[in-house]
């Protein structure tokens, strides 16, 4: 393992050669300057070994400071080492001779440097080295010189070198505990600043706005800390009834991922218990879907996504290792997963305001056109009443003919122009052009204007108007030209679709404070699917259509000027079958002189 001087493991080693360097620099000056001053020691010996240790002083020092890894600087530690235990070993012989033998204080020094280079080992290593390098020279010292021999001075001297490389056992080993867990903190903090760069890019990229190239961007932010080979994201198709790929990161073409049917595989797995899914090894999964009989081990992350509510999408991480992902991993899939449905989910709505702003640009057009052929088709139609009638005055009851070809004409005339008068209000409805003129009114007198308006038009096909209203019923706060046109549209409605002879009722009743009106047919009758859209624009039911005239426009303008009144309209089953629609309008105090 490589590393630049001065940093790292590698530095650590050579700054602490250095240090143990000064050390030797230090003997050897207390060799030339002290050991002349023994009287019985041979200063020439003592002089050489004090050349001779500097001299491989310089020469770790050197081979220390010019090793480029850890391996090669361990070759020069051990040289090192094995050169300071021989030092020692002759400086504690060449001593041996003085009556206050000391030298072998300097094991401790050695002990403890070996302690630092090598951990335990090195420690009681040396220790027994320079014991029985001890044991030794004090026999020698009895023998060649007569000293006495003290069995008790040298355990003391023994169990001092014992416990220095007891010491510097629980020393090292606390200072490797310690560097581990230095190392530990110092790999978390790397991986929660790499953590937190990736969700920030990630963030920059949702941040920019919805197109498809959103969501493989922020996967390529994520892959420096996930260093996965391939990232997924897969979509519920509800159509096929399959997972299907939306989007892919990975290097060059990945292999084919095979079919899965809604609930199979890992994805669905992981949609079934709506959490994070670790796999260490997804050949040993159960729910694994094999590519190949010789697939290798890989490891992989799912993570259901939360798209409108539902969860139809899935992310997968995957690595060609297996135990490659770890807890941590997991968690930060489930962020970068929340991202990634943001996007999609914004995608969505993206792409649902898109078609609501075509929706309602085209509905703009469509009133624009509407108003402006209204408009046009206003002056001819009355040209041509006029005309009809100035023509039917002039024929005379002479030509009986003409006069049926007259009324013909004018009654298509007439239904034109209602239709056209139609057009017009809704197009002044959508551009709110329209304001009411509102007056204190009883619902009496409203439903009988209604019905003397209306009574020609159901007498053609034999039926009849009653009115139903209850007593004591408070005055409605109404436009009366709008309320009438609103119930006389529902009245109109109820007279086409009725058949003939039918009756058709206009009632009033109470409805807590306020008023509810209501006009019942004996027609077909409204099916419940249906009663939501017959308030459309132009929206004919199934059982109208090619059957009845109209432009589909009555309900629409009742609807819109009751909404106007603060009021609110529907349509329910009536009692003896046909269609009840209901005009419930709100309660609003009169004033005295109205009562009155």
């Amino acid at each position: 393992m490589g590393a630049v001087p001065g940093g790292g493991l590698l530095g650590e080693q050579q700054r602490l050669e250095r240090t143990i360097g000064r050390i030797r620099w230090g003997a050897v000056a207390l060799l030339v300057l002290l050991g002349p001053q023994f009287p019985n020691l041979s200063a020439v010996a003592v002089f050489g070994l004090g050349v001779v240790v500097a001299a491989y002083n310089v020469g770790v020092l050197r081979a220390s400071a010019r090793a480029a890894s850890v391996e090669r600087h361990k070759r020069v530690t051990l040289a090192a080492f094995a050169a300071d235990l021989a030092a020692l070993s002759v400086a504690m012989l060449l001593f041996s001779v003085d009556p206050y033998w000391t030298t072998f204080f300097i094991g401790s020094l050695v002990i403890t440097g070996g302690a630092f280079r090598f951990g335990a080992s090195g420690a009681w290593s040396s220790a027994v080295v320079l014991s029985a390098g001890y044991i030794a020279i004090s026999a020698f010292r009895s023998i060649a010189f007569a000293l006495p021999f003290e069995p008790q001075r040298m355990a003391f001297h023994l169990s001092v070198f014992a416990l220095t490389a007891l010491l510097m056992d629980r020393v090292v080993r606390d200072a490797a505990r310690i560097r581990a867990e230095r190392e530990d903190l110092i790999g978390q903090l790397e991986r929660r600043v790499a953590e937190d760069a990736a969700v920030g890019e990630a963030l920059r990229v949702v941040a920019r706005g919805p197109g498809r190239a959103l969501v493989p961007a922020v996967l390529e932010a994520s892959r420096a800390v996930f260093q996965f080979d391939r990232a997924t994201v897969f979509m519920t198709d509800e159509v096929l009834g399959e997972y299907v790929v939306a989007h892919r990161v990975a290097p060059g073409a990945a292999p084919p991922t095979p079919r899965m049917r809604v609930g199979e595989g890992l994805v669905g797995a992981a949609f079934a218990t709506g959490r994070p899914l670790l796999v260490r090894n997804v050949l040993e999964h159960p729910r694994y879907i094999r590519r190949s009989s010789d697939e290798e081990a890989r490891s992989v992350i799912l993570v259901p996504l939360s798209i409108g509510g539902r969860q139809v999408a899935a992310l997968s991480l995957s690595r060609a290792l297996p135990r490659a992902f770890s807890e941590v991993d997991l968690r930060l899939a489930q962020t970068v997963g929340g991202l990634i449905a943001q996007v999609i989910e914004n995608e969505r709505l993206f792409a649902e305001a898109s078609e609501a702003k075509v929706l309602r640009d085209l509905d703009q057009l469509k009133d624009e056109f509407l108003a402006a052929v209204s408009h046009d088709l206003r002056t001819p139609l009355t040209v041509i009443s006029g005309s009809l009638e100035l023509l039917a005055r002039q024929t005379g009851e002479a030509q009986p003919g003409a006069q049926r070809l007259i009324s013909q004409a004018e009654r298509h005339v007439q239904r034109l122009q209602r239709n056209v008068e139609d057009l017009l209000d809704l197009a002044q409805l959508q551009e709110a052009r329209i304001e009411l003129e509102r007056e204190f009114l009883s619902a009496g007198e409203v439903l009988g204007e209604v019905a003397t308006t209306h009574e020609p038009i159901t007498a053609a096909k034999g039926q009849s108007i009653t009115i139903q209203c209850e007593d004591g019923l408070p005055l409605v706060l109404v436009d009366r030209r709008r309320m009438q046109q609103v119930l006389g549209n529902l009245t109109q409605n109820a007279s086409r679709y009725s058949p003939e002879g039918s009756a058709i009722e206009l009632r009033a009743e109470r409805a807590g404070d306020g008023v509810r009106f209501a006009v019942v047919d004996e027609g077909p009758g409204i099916p419940a699917t249906e009663r939501e859209r017959v308030f459309d624009k132009f929206y004919r039911g199934e059982r109208a259509r090619g059957t009845t005239s109209g432009t589909g426009l009555g309900l629409a303008i009742a609807q819109t000027l009751v909404g106007l009144h603060g009021g609110r309209i529907w349509v329910e089953d009536a009692a003896r079958g046909g269609a009840r629609f209901v005009v419930e309008m709100p309660h609003e105090p009169a004033p005295v002189r109205a009562v009155g």
